[in-house]
């Protein structure tokens, strides 16, 4: 087509005039060019050496000898964090606390330990007469999320009758005026039923370079403790029990706290703002990543029932139910004044002293969401053949395995009737809620992906070994995807650079400190990294493929309610959804959708459900990590402040340049004393800065996950000629993005944006799936017959290592 001619009256069509300049002008011309050039370099040679002096200065900072700790000072950092970045890193955490009184006879610990024996068989006794919490409810489910095992219940017997023979220990003392109470007393020496990281270990440790699937022998000097899943939390700072022992957390002056729901509905209010950077897969991968990480055990009855706190005639004493205010905003139309609410379960710490809970998970990033974190579990998800998981197959899609149990908290009657049941999985809690399962089932379409890789590049090799290799290579890649995409959202590139918590691009590091606790901390678990809960928006944005247009489905209708993947394009569709919906700010305001409706049965699944004025109706998560805190012995707010180098508050009038206006009245309101606020309320409160979390957080944070890289023995870019990937399989697994992932087990999504963590934007476009870069596998493969994949010799290979 000839295009059509922009000439007008106004432009006519004449030659235009040519001036050429003479040779004086242009020799001028040439002197200025020349002196401009020089100029330019000169700039440029003194920025460079400024560069190099000030990234020599702050790299000479890091004290790499002191097992990796620094002391950075980083100007580029806002002010608000430079305190937290002069302590030393990893923080420490506080010796123990002595025990209060004399060291007691033998006669003395006889007597306490005949008296703890039989408080246990009253309780048991006790116990077969009480009737389990009822299975439809959504307080069951919430003790179902917990998914504690079999296995917990004879540790948590022994804790308590330890606990109670504390008691006749301490008696006539006043271990409650005392930060940690009791302290930690004398070893129960085999006086109980005690775990077996209560003793010297009996066989010594194989070195080999697949991980163990509890997590023993990661630590080789602590190889039944460290990191190991059934085993205490960390304490970092002394417990703040009521009565100095177990009894939950009470106000400085000794008066009751407020009700968790009063601070729920007074200060975790909803709120309709959105974080416009990032998409609630952020969230999504925070909850992947805590599953593998914790799984606080809960207490439980005869045979590991549920317990019911409200309504009963007779109270376990692990019961500790939310109390709600006859005129609560939401309560009062189903006439309910309590929440159900159990006690984490205590563990064994082998000596006397004050109460710990339990950790059923390993503490280390290694897939165990995918395998499970024991042995039975991994070897009840194996296939049994080419190294692949078992799936279920519909046509030409792969979904998890079905969960055949009626009590498990999410399979319903209406479902199994039409052939649909929940899920199975290595983690419990997968069908929690329908993100969650779908992660699930990436990761184990991503498994069954790669041994099918391997198992073609090395026939030869057996089910065992194309199972190990493929399970070392997911670790590695949820380890990635955690260090490059997620920790730089929520911590921030400066504070990631600053504590060398960021990864690699090239070579191996050298980082590994045995001497370093990887166990999850306690505050972690029960307040720090549940902050991800604000993200959540109430309404989730599901994209219709066909014409682009959207629709939104309620939160709490897509918890336990995972039937949706049994549809073609249902996990796409799961998929799509997280990555189109922008997440909410980390701060204290939470949707409706968590503080009144969770694990209420979702509609789609139980039609025949109408709200009816006794019940049954959704939970308050708020409510739920408030006295999780208070549970656990968590000090207060202003002491975690001070334990990460920061201003600690004496009085409301400190929080002023702390906290956000809006919270801080909410919280003078509620609080009688800066001290009783908890750490959860309190963290989320802080003004982040333009930062995504507050200080404290930021802090609390950063340490945890420092200590999950430099303290694992099996870490992906470990230089260890005993555990290290090759040069060439470790440049693959730097390939990985959450994006690659999702696009090579999703095959019905066309498009993602390559940070799915984070909204689209013009730099963070949509694009085919199809131009994501993966990893090639070739790596692995090994040259010959031989049967073995190679391992890097000492005497042949010496690493490459980044310090």
């Amino acid at each position: 087509m000839q295009r059509t001619s922009t000439s007008t009256e106004r432009t006519p069509l004449v030659q235009p005039t040519y001036v050429f300049e003479s040779s004086l002008s242009r020799s001028y011309q040439k002197r200025l060019r020349t002196f401009q050039c020089v100029v330019c370099v000169l700039l440029i040679v003194l920025l460079s050496v400024a560069l190099l002096v000030t990234v020599g200065y702050n790299l000479g900072l890091q004290d790499s000898s002191n097992n990796g700790r620094s002391d950075v000072v980083n100007s580029t950092l806002p002010d608000n964090l430079l305190p937290m970045l002069n302590m030393s890193w990893p923080l420490k955490s506080s010796p123990p606390v002595a025990w209060l009184k004399a060291q007691p006879s033998a006669n003395d610990i006889t007597s306490a330990v005949s008296a703890g024996k039989e408080a246990l068989q009253q309780r048991k006794l006790m116990e077969t007469t009480l009737t389990p919490l009822a299975l439809d409810t959504p307080a069951a489910r919430a003790q179902r999320a917990a998914a504690t095992g079999a296995a917990v219940k004879p540790l948590a017997d022994t804790a308590f009758a330890v606990e109670h023979a504390t008691r006749v220990l301490a008696n006539g003392s006043n271990p409650s005026l005392r930060p940690g109470g009791v302290g930690v007393g004398p070893s129960t020496n085999g006086s109980f039923t005690e775990p077996a990281y209560c003793r010297p270990p009996t066989t010594p440790c194989v070195i080999s370079k697949y991980r163990t699937q509890d997590g023993t022998c990661n630590n080789l000097n602590n190889p039944l403790r460290w990191g190991v899943s059934n085993t205490p939390f960390r304490r970092v700072l002394p417990p703040d029990y009521g009565d100095g022992i177990s009894s939950p957390r009470v106000g400085v002056n000794g008066s009751a706290l407020p009700s968790a729901r009063d601070v729920s509905v007074t200060v975790h209010r909803p709120s309709y703002a959105h974080d416009s950077a990032f998409t609630v897969m952020l969230a999504v991968w925070g909850q992947f990543v805590d599953h593998d990480i914790t799984a606080t055990a809960l207490s439980k009855g005869e045979n590991s029932s549920s317990l019911s706190c409200c309504n009963t005639n007779q109270t376990h004493p692990e019961c500790f139910p939310v109390m709600l205010d006859v005129e609560d905003p939401y309560y009062q139309d189903y006439n309910l004044t309590c929440m159900e609410f159990v006690r984490s379960a205590p563990a064994p710490t082998c000596h006397f002293g004050v109460r710990e809970q339990l950790n059923q998970a390993t503490a280390f990033i290694d897939a165990s969401t995918v395998y499970g974190f024991m042995e039975s579990k991994a070897s009840h998800l194996r296939l049994g053949t080419e190294g692949k998981l078992k799936m279920l197959k519909i046509g030409p899609y792969e979904l998890l395995p079905q969960s055949t149990d009626p009590n498990d908290g999410c399979n319903t009657v209406e479902m199994n009737a039409v052939g649909r049941y929940c899920f199975e999985s290595g983690d419990e809690r997968a069908n929690e809620n329908l993100h969650l399962t779908t992660m699930h089932l990436i990761w184990a379409r991503q498994h069954n992906r790669v041994a099918a890789e391997l198992q073609k590049l090395n026939p030869v090799w057996d089910d065992e070994t194309v199972f190990q290799e493929t399970r070392r290579i997911i670790g590695a890649q949820m380890q990635h995807i955690t260090y490059a995409e997620f920790l730089p959202a929520i911590l921030g590139n400066d504070v990631m650079w600053a504590l060398n918590l960021t990864v690699q691009t090239e070579g191996y590091t050298n980082m590994y400190d045995p001497d370093l606790d990887p166990s999850i901390a306690n505050h972690f678990s029960a307040a720090a990294f549940r902050f991800a809960h604000t993200l959540l928006p109430g309404l989730i944005r599901n994209v219709e493929a066909s014409n682009g247009s959207f629709n939104y489905v309620h939160l709490h209708e897509m918890l336990f309610n995972p039937y949706a993947l049994y549809r073609e394009r249902g996990p796409a569709g799961a998929v799509a959804s997280a990555l189109a919906t922008p997440a909410h700010a980390a701060d204290p305001h939470v949707t409706a959708e968590l503080s009144n409706h969770l694990f209420e049965r979702p509609l789609a699944v139980n039609t025949s459900w109408q709200p009816q004025s006794s019940g049954p109706c959704g939970l308050d998560l708020i409510s739920l990590n408030i006295q999780r805190g208070r549970d656990h012995g968590l000090p207060a707010y202003p002491v975690w402040r001070e334990y990460c180098g920061f201003s600690r508050p004496k009085n409301f009038t400190d929080l002023d340049d702390i906290f956000d206006e809006l919270s801080r009245e909410r919280i003078y309101k509620i609080y009688k004393s800066v001290d009783d606020i908890d750490l959860y309320t309190g963290a989320l409160a802080e003004a982040p800065g333009g930062r995504l979390l507050g200080a404290t957080l930021t802090c609390l944070l950063a340490d945890q996950f420092l200590r999950l890289k430099r303290a694992d023995r099996y870490w992906y870019e470990t230089g260890d000629p005993d555990l290290a990937f090759t040069p060439e399989q470790l440049a693959e697994i730097r390939k990985t993005t959450l994006s690659n992932v999702i696009c090579a087990n999703e095959i019905m999504l066309s498009q993602v944006q390559p940070r799915v963590m984070e909204i689209t934007s013009d730099v963070n476009p949509l694009v085919d799936c199809k131009e994501l870069r993966q990893p090639n596998f070739e790596a692995w493969k090994v040259p010959g017959p031989a049967g073995v994949p190679p391992r890097i010799s000492k005497a042949t290979k010496k690493p490459k290592v980044n310090f």
